[in-house]
């Protein structure tokens, strides 16, 4: 028996700010948006049971389920036929990650240790989100739902056993790095808000935590529907928040002179040009020295702004360097969080194994030995499994003869370090 392709069947297509360059991102939609037209798209093919796309400021994603034994081309193939946006992905020379390791990646993802700011918890509310949209659209089987829990569940344990989550970093807290480093004026008071998308709910409810007591909330229609996250902290603040639209910002608001603009909107132009800048300025709707932070995909500046104001702008780019920086201070939390993922994936497996071929383990137990109590305790510490999985690995292993002890033993620890197909690698 050998649980080798159990697996095989989920993967992850990913293009993420590590692994492209930011513009080859910026064509492509929010989850929101792209979840409020999938209606609108064709029914996946029968063969593929889960889509689960995310789109967050630093990566885009697709999570696939597939039949088992399909061919990794026709998958490809089958589910770029459900949407242009799935085809460009696939098409834009992702990383994929498969079975164990796309679900060691998604723990990863969820766990912040692959977002710009290392630790965030935000990461793990967007996977939440999408999993809600895509569950609405009816792309999730109960196979991928086990998969996405088992994700959740680890990032708890990541958050509570080791250091990940210490003074733990944000978008925004590095966005207040950058601001402090380059000599700006400290995002305090007053702040200009253009767009109500998620992110921009994320930065005014980190600016009220800096005690900002006024937001200039800039949007191209006020007509059309915000962020729910955003408007429920407009209600909650009334009186901190005022709507402009951005044909009206630069005359309306005179003297509002704001420490700092925030741009976070689904625009897919630039809104916002040097000159434009330059007579907010001069109107005093915003103050000399303020900082121009551009979180938007794709950028919400015009090229000239970082031309003609230089360290003012910080954009995502500019905070991926101060993200490197930081992280190197929190590698070591990082790397405590290696063998609880791997354990989690073994887990997942092994679990799945049980589950699905209940009569093709208990042939293969029937047909063994007796293994001694002492040495099967001894391996599941050294696994160190739960209760469950100890009588599972003790099902597996009390009639196995003595001598098969070692293989059994590089087996468990192969599935957890990931070291197994590296040592076929190595033979070959």
């Amino acid at each position: 028996m050998n649980g080798a392709g159990l697996m095989d069947h989920f993967r992850v297509y990913s293009l993420s700010i590590a692994s492209h360059a930011l513009e080859e991102l910026s064509d492509f939609p929010d989850s929101r948006a792209f979840y409020a037209t999938a209606g609108n798209l064709p029914a996946p093919a029968p063969e593929i049971r889960s889509l689960l796309y995310m789109a967050t400021c630093n990566r885009i994603e697709l999570y696939v389920e597939a039949e088992p034994g399909l061919d990794a081309a026709l998958v490809e193939q089958k589910v770029a036929a459900v949407s242009p946006v799935f085809a460009r992905i696939i098409a834009g020379a992702p990383q994929v990650f498969v079975g164990g390791k796309m679900l060691e990646h998604m723990i990863a993802v969820a766990s912040g240790l692959k977002s710009l700011a290392l630790g965030e918890t935000q990461i793990t509310g967007q996977l939440k989100r999408d999993m809600t949209y895509a569950q609405q659209t009816g792309w999730l089987s109960a196979g991928m739902m086990t998969v996405i829990r088992k994700a959740l569940e680890t990032q708890k344990k990541i958050r509570t056993s080791t250091g990940i989550s210490e003074n733990s970093y944000s978008l925004m807290s590095l966005v207040e790095d950058a601001i402090a480093k380059n000599g700006l004026l400290p995002m305090t008071d007053r702040v200009i808000l253009v767009g109500a998308s998620e992110m921009s709910a994320k930065v005014a409810r980190f600016a009220l935590r800096r005690n900002v007591s006024r937001f200039l909330l800039v949007r191209k229609d006020l007509s059309r529907p915000m962020n729910a996250d955003l408007n429920t902290l407009i209600q909650a603040y009334p009186e901190k928040f005022f709507q402009v639209t951005l044909e009206n910002l630069a005359e309306e608001m005179k003297n509002f002179n704001a420490s700092a603009i925030v741009l976070a909107s689904s625009s897919p132009h630039p809104l916002f040009s040097a000159d434009d800048i330059q007579r907010l300025q001069a109107n005093a709707v915003l103050q000399p020295g303020s900082a121009i932070v551009d979180l938007s995909l794709p950028a919400n500046v015009h090229p000239d702004v970082g031309a003609a104001l230089g360290e003012r702008l910080i954009s995502l780019d500019s905070l991926k360097n101060i993200s490197d920086e930081a992280r190197a201070d929190r590698l070591s939390s990082a790397a405590q969080a290696e063998p609880i993922i791997r354990r989690a994936v073994y887990q997942f497996w092994l679990d799945t194994l049980y589950r699905e071929n209940p009569e093709l383990v208990r042939d293969y137990l029937d047909a063994k030995s007796q293994q001694t109590e002492i040495e099967w305790q001894r391996l599941a510490q050294e696994a160190s499994l739960n209760e469950k999985q100890k009588r599972i690995l003790y099902d597996f292993l009390k009639k196995e003869q003595r001598r098969a002890l070692s293989s059994h033993r590089e087996m468990i620890l192969d599935l957890m370090s990931g070291a197994g197909k590296l040592r076929q690698a190595e033979r070959a």
